[in-house]
């Protein structure tokens, strides 16, 4: 089945396609730490804390671990009560498997994404769910952004793209299966803000995958 045939939805926020397998059972999420400048008199020092997705997850579904290669953040977390890891996702062993892994925006950021998912198939329970969020590298401003300056606009910590077609067959080659997908466009500003509505997905500005072992069904 073509990938890109699954992808007929375009959402808005992340959690309404997470929502349905955090519910009940253990949730991993990862990258959990979020790292802000804060102004602390006339000097500036990084606020560590909980990541906002981590934040809602852990608000639906207690039994939630978040995980972050972060020391320093991870351990503000534990002393602020959340349930929290300092580890590489790529090597990490916990000796535990999950009911859902939730992945957002963190593969663009890794040297090895096949390596990572295998081992997010290795923590997954044999009927779990590895949901994934990435950008989208055919976003709609991306066009913008070429004609007006030559080149696409790329995180300075980002080393990859994937869309849902590479990314699909990825998951195959790791052992995954992917059972759902969709569009993310969040509400915000863009330089083709009012042609939004009329875009075709493939140039929203992110899209999710959810994947499961594979031979398992999507329940």
């Amino acid at each position: 089945m073509d990938a890109t045939a699954m992808f007929k939805r375009i959402i808005r926020d992340r959690l309404e396609f997470i929502r349905p397998h955090i519910l009940r059972g253990s949730v991993l999420d990862l990258g959990c730490v979020s790292s802000r400048p804060a102004r602390e008199g006339t000097r500036q020092r990084l606020s560590r804390l909980p990541d906002l997705l981590f934040k809602r997850i852990c608000e639906i579904n207690p039994d939630t671990t978040g995980v972050d290669i972060d020391a320093e953040g991870i351990e503000l977390l534990r002393q602020a009560g959340y349930q929290a890891v300092c580890a590489d996702v790529v090597t990490m062993d916990l000796g535990r498997q999950f009911d859902a892994i939730v992945a957002g925006e963190i593969i663009e950021h890794l040297d090895n994404p096949g390596l990572f998912l295998r081992n997010m198939r290795r923590h997954l329970k044999p009927t779990g769910a590895l949901i994934v969020s990435t950008p989208n590298p055919f976003h709609g401003s991306q066009v913008w952004r070429i004609w007006r300056h030559g080149r696409p606009s790329v995180h300075e910590e980002h080393v990859g793209w994937h869309d849902p077609l590479t990314l699909t067959r990825l998951m195959q080659r790791s052992g995954l299966e992917v059972c759902d997908g969709c569009w993310l466009r969040p509400p915000k500003y863009s330089p083709l803000k009012n042609l939004r509505q009329h875009l075709r997905g493939y140039f929203s500005s992110n899209f999710m995958l959810l994947a499961r072992p594979a031979g398992t069904t999507d329940k």
